[in-house]
């Protein structure tokens, strides 16, 4: 609240800083998104947008560790910068991203707003200053939002792909169809695609991947109910399960190995490199799990998903390509996990939208995929 206060009362010096400094030029924007993978790869349109409207830019991605193998190599981003260990925390972590925004950026897209991301744009004197707007728990940080040159609310009921994409209007992007249609990216590796080839030509296809994790524990399912699921795919489709997943997973993974029929199931659990993923889930006829990063790299490949949502709001956030499936829980608690509020714990202590999933519809709704699969 200090850092806020203090801005407020050296605001005026600061605005005519900026003004100063500013002008319409955009020869290099830093997109601040610290989310996680999902989050990440629902918002490659904003990069891919940026590069489409504003060629001459440069564009440099601020990124949370574990989105730089994905987002390394994309055409559309020209730099990546690490979100440190520690974040935006503290006197240290403002003054890092004061340094990185002082270093001659010309505007800042803000796609993971917080105190600190709304704030320090303008301690460095960046002239254009665009952020999404929460439309939930901003607590302080609202009182932030006039040092923004152009602010992009979130409305509850549309996608949070789309306020991104729309906050580029702030650039002095024109906002149609085609640029709110564009799609999610991700990007194979040769590496990835050689080691997919040389796993799944010696075994038998079908093949259905079922993801067994989720950076946000409270969406994952637990063991038994995987072997249910697992069991019930197994058995109404002649499919090869390839089980996709962190090391955090392998324990998991050792459970179901023994629980399905022998030769109907691959573990890749912990043995594939981030960045060769999107090649391994390229390989797959159909992907299946809950609402993670895994879900959102297949489906932006192009692989048909069927995604359990359980606590996760489908209205902000879910698969968009043809073929993806997405089944919602239907207890009276859920949606509880939304794009600006987020819980890691079920604040009923049931956690009755997981447990409660209906195996038979998203085994049926699998075997549907592959059905139409074959007849295409």
């Amino acid at each position: 609240m200090i850092y806020l206060l203090l801005t407020w009362l050296v605001a005026p010096l600061l605005w005519m800083r900026a003004m100063l400094r500013g002008s319409t030029a955009t020869n290099r924007i830093l997109v601040i998104q610290t989310a996680k993978i999902g989050d990440f790869v629902a918002t490659t349109p904003v990069f891919r947008a940026l590069r489409q409207q504003l060629p001459q830019a440069e564009i440099v991605a601020l990124l949370h560790p574990v989105n730089v193998p994905l987002a390394d190599g994309l055409d559309s981003i020209d730099r990546i910068v690490v979100l440190p260990s520690g974040g935006f925390k503290g006197w240290n972590g403002k003054r890092w991203l004061y340094g990185e925004l002082a270093a001659n950026v010309d505007a800042v897209c803000v796609l993971s707003p917080n105190l600190a991301t709304l704030l320090v744009p303008l301690w460095a004197g960046v002239p254009i200053r665009v952020s999404v707007l929460p439309d939930r728990r901003h607590g302080s940080a609202r009182l932030a939002w006039p040092f923004l040159t152009h602010g992009e609310p979130h409305c509850s009921g549309r996608m949070f792909r789309e306020t991104a994409l729309r906050s580029l209007a702030g650039f002095g992007v024109p906002i149609n169809e085609a640029l709110l249609n564009l799609p999610n990216e991700a990007r194979q590796t040769e590496a990835g695609k050689a080691k997919c080839e040389a796993l799944l030509t010696v075994h038998s296809g079908p093949f259905v991947g079922l993801g067994l994790g989720a950076g946000n524990r409270l969406k994952a399912l637990d063991a038994h109910l995987l072997q249910e699921l697992a069991l019930a795919i197994a058995n109404r489709t002649p499919a090869t399960l390839v089980l996709i997943g962190t090391q955090d997973d392998r324990p998991t993974a050792a459970e179901l190995l023994v629980k399905l029929p022998i030769g109907r199931v691959i573990d890749t659990t912990g043995q594939w490199w981030l960045a060769d993923r999107p090649a391994l889930l390229a390989g797959l006829d159909v992907f299946v799990g809950v609402d993670s990063g895994a879900t959102y790299l297949a489906d932006a490949i192009g692989v048909p998903v069927v995604d359990f949502m359980g606590p996760a709001d489908s209205d902000d956030q879910r698969p968009l390509g043809p073929h993806a499936v997405v089944i919602r829980s239907t207890e009276p608690c859920a949606p509880c996990s939304h794009a600006f509020d987020a819980p890691y714990a079920c604040h009923l202590g049931t956690l009755d939208c997981i447990a409660k999933i209906p195996i038979a519809a998203v085994a049926q709704s699998v075997k549907d995929l592959l059905e139409s699969n074959n007849t295409k």
